[in-house]
């Protein structure tokens, strides 16, 4: 495998990688900083969470782009490129739906206080 084939096959990875990585980082982020929110009202939970969302969505166009990139080529392909274009394809929607899990935790952070516990 060249260097050009592994920087792509990385794309194909991203949304796969990206969304679980970003939920993994806000569950544990806003576990560690609410002990903070409850003394007073801190907005680092809310930028967390909306960056990680963003970094959830970057892994869904990488992923994306990677699928459009290669389109053309997985019918000249020996291999048939349906792993590699699998592999992106669930990357985009992993990278959606970590996204979304992402954005309901945000919701429930806002809705609930977290002096209740």
């Amino acid at each position: 495998m060249t260097a050009n084939q592994a920087k792509t096959s990385l794309l194909y990875w991203a949304g796969v990688a990206l969304g679980p990585l970003a939920w993994a980082a806000n569950l544990q982020g806003v576990y560690a900083i609410i002990h903070l929110a409850c003394e007073k009202a801190r907005w680092s939970g809310i930028a967390l969470s909306i960056l990680l969302v963003l970094t959830s969505l970057a892994g869904t166009v990488i992923s994306g782009y990677a699928t459009r990139r290669h389109a053309g080529t997985e019918w000249t392909d020996i291999a048939g490129g349906g792993p590699r274009t699998f592999m992106a394809w669930l990357g985009v929607g992993t990278g959606v739906l970590f996204a979304l899990v992402i954005a309901d935790q945000l919701l429930a952070a806002l809705m609930i206080s977290p002096c209740l516990r």
